[in-house]
């Protein structure tokens, strides 16, 4: 999964997408996101708003050892708007099929990081959709 994370982290959606089943599920804060291609453009707008209302982005991660078919990856974007520096961090755990392909993602919020990455936008001005 360290392949997978990697193209995550350079915005690589053609690389990532071998990694990822057509059917793979993407659950986040209650929402889920069905198939591959559907999963990519998620990751891809969230880049794309990023970069498209910061000075820097910086992605980063972490592949944490697998626990079975699961496999947590901490990643962390590193964020610039002026002067202001931030570091966002939250995990996302994938499950993978005995194909070795990604089937599920989870995210998990980490402890007061939704809070701080809004009190970091609204520190700088910038309205998040």
């Amino acid at each position: 999964m360290r392949e997978l994370a990697a193209a995550l982290d350079r915005d690589d959606f053609g690389a990532a997408a071998l990694f990822l089943a057509e059917d793979c599920e993407y659950h986040v804060r209650g929402e889920v996101t069905r198939g591959r291609a559907a999963i990519l453009a998620s990751y891809r707008a969230s880049s794309e708003w990023g970069r498209a209302h910061l000075d820097g982005v910086v992605y980063e991660s972490e592949v944490e050892a697998p626990r079975g078919a699961e496999v947590g990856v901490r990643f962390s974007d590193h964020l610039t708007a002026g002067d202001r520096r931030f570091t966002h961090r939250c995990r996302q755990v994938f499950t993978v099929s005995d194909q070795g392909l990604v089937i599920r993602i989870e995210h998990h919020d980490l402890p007061g990081e939704p809070e701080a990455l809004k009190a970091f936008f609204d520190s700088c001005g910038i309205a998040r959709d």
